[in-house]
């Protein structure tokens, strides 16, 4: 190293050509940081502010009808609530029957009863006949759904080690988060290829960013779902069908209710409404979206700063965390 230092300070005794290289170098990789930036701010802008001003006309573009599943709670149903406000006509898909015609009776308000359709559907338990039952009642109608919102989903009860986990709600995590996005898709996306047009919407989450430890299964069916939002978009893009994937973090609803702090909306836990009316104005804009500006803050941070050993530190805090709640009891 010494002899290679002193053979450029006999080139070039001043080391100018050194330095030049050096502020070259740095003035290149501080503008394409600079750049990213701006370009990640302008996007942000664009996807979050811009979008509640400058509305598309969702019907025109994707079709009248919208397919919404786990419809009868949360997010589901602020969606529902929304489509109805902008006039399109719903298929609710739901496991509780009563809740299905509770939200019906409520939507009679914004739209009229001939465009509310329900289907009695429980996920958590479906096999291959309940998914053609799902296909029997949409018969006819599968051809005119422009918009899919697979939405329905599960949570592990409250973060815990992989054993203290019920055995019940792994499946469900497989059953609905996972299954269900397969097997509703399998159901509405012939009708969309059919006419060369539609939008599946898939709800992932930001847990899928990292492994998460006690959360584990969670944040593994959420990344089954956002490769396979990405391949499905591969596949069937060319037939004129854009596939958007949701990567919001916490969202003040009842799968949260284990903590209080997740539970009470602020502005970096919205409510479903609150959430509903931001990520529905990204629809066409972006096929992935955390649908909230502050997740997307967050979205972004956790992709530039959050380095292996920090998540590891924060990982190792949180099993320490639960262990001494245990031991508390």
């Amino acid at each position: 190293m010494g002899y290679l230092f002193g053979l450029v300070r006999q080139i070039d005794p001043d080391l100018k050509f050194v330095v030049d290289t050096f502020t070259l170098v740095g003035f290149l990789w501080f503008s394409k940081r600079f750049l990213n930036l701006t370009c990640t701010l302008f996007s942000g802008f664009r996807v979050h502010f811009w979008s509640r001003f400058w509305t598309l006309d969702l019907k025109k573009k994707y079709g009248q009808w919208v397919m919404i599943t786990g419809a009868t709670d949360g997010i589901g149903l602020s969606y529902a609530r929304e489509f109805a406000k902008r006039g399109h006509s719903l298929i609710l898909l739901g496991r509780n029957q009563e809740k299905l015609d509770k939200v019906k009776l409520e939507l009679k308000k914004l739209i009229s009863d001939d465009k509310i359709v329900l289907v009695q559907a429980d996920l958590s338990t479906a096999t291959s006949d309940t998914y053609k039952d799902v296909a029997s009642q949409i018969k006819g109608m599968e051809r005119d759904i422009g918009i899919l919102f697979n939405n329905a989903g599960v949570m592990l009860p409250s973060p815990n080690r992989f054993l203290d986990q019920p055995e019940s709600s792994l499946w469900q995590h497989c059953t609905v988060n996972m299954a269900g996005v397969l097997m509703v898709t399998r159901c509405v996306l012939p009708g969309m290829v059919k006419r060369k047009r539609g939008l599946i919407i898939n709800m992932s989450s930001m847990a899928a960013m990292f492994p998460m430890p006690t959360m584990g299964v969670y944040s593994a069916s959420k990344k089954f779902v956002e490769s396979f939002s990405k391949s499905l978009e591969y596949e069937y893009g060319s037939y004129g069908i854009e596939v958007q994937t949701l990567v919001p973090s916490y969202i003040a609803t009842k799968m949260v209710n284990w903590s209080k702090m997740l539970s009470s909306a602020n502005i970096f836990t919205p409510d479903s409404e609150t959430f509903a009316k931001s990520a529905i104005a990204t629809i066409g804009r972006t096929n992935e979206t955390t649908g909230y500006w502050s997740h997307g803050l967050q979205h972004w941070c956790n992709s530039h700063f959050m380095s292996q050993g920090m998540w590891n530190l924060a990982c190792w805090f949180g099993l320490k965390s639960i262990d001494t709640s245990k031991r508390s009891r």
